[in-house]
């Protein structure tokens, strides 16, 4: 190294210049950063849980009546959820309770006469962000507001003799 270069070295050492941008660099980094960073993989964990949810709704929607799966005490509609929320459930936060829609359409007849049927389920959650960031001057779902999914989807019936029973 330079002389030069060296006394230029120990006059920062001896000021404490760089201790002194430590703070406002840290303060960056973990705003615009780490908490964003935080905010977005809840987001992903949410996502996920939530269609958990939905498949194990629209699996035992397949397998029941369409009375007993639109009941709203029943099994699809309240069963389910509560035990999705006493286990993944208790990691997303929400805002109210999940609310399930379930609804059929008849497929195409078989040569022998039989008639498929499949049964579709939408899931809707609103879910609030992990660490709300404080943001005057927008509302970004997900990092300062609520963020809504809406997961659907559909499976044969297991027994399509009749889905409206």
């Amino acid at each position: 190294m330079t002389a030069k270069r060296e006394s230029k070295i120990r006059r920062r050492r001896t000021r404490g210049s760089a201790i002194a941008e430590f703070g406002p660099a840290m303060g960056i980094i973990l705003i615009c950063f780490f908490f964003p960073t935080i905010d977005m993989l809840a987001v992903g964990l949410a996502y996920g849980f939530v269609m958990v949810l939905n498949g194990n709704q629209v699996h035992e929607a397949s397998l029941v009546p369409a009375s007993s799966a639109n009941d709203p005490s029943g099994m699809v509609k309240k069963g389910i959820p509560d035990q999705w929320l006493n286990g993944m459930g208790r990691f997303v936060k929400m805002s109210g309770a999940p609310t399930t829609d379930v609804s059929y359409r008849d497929g195409a007849s078989e040569s022998d006469g039989v008639k498929n049927a499949t049964v579709t389920v939408k899931t809707t959650i609103v879910c609030n962000p992990f660490l709300p960031i404080p943001l005057p001057f927008a509302n970004v779902p997900g990092l300062n507001g609520p963020m809504t999914f809406s997961i659907q989807s559909e499976r044969p019936m297991e027994n399509p003799d009749d889905p409206t029973q």
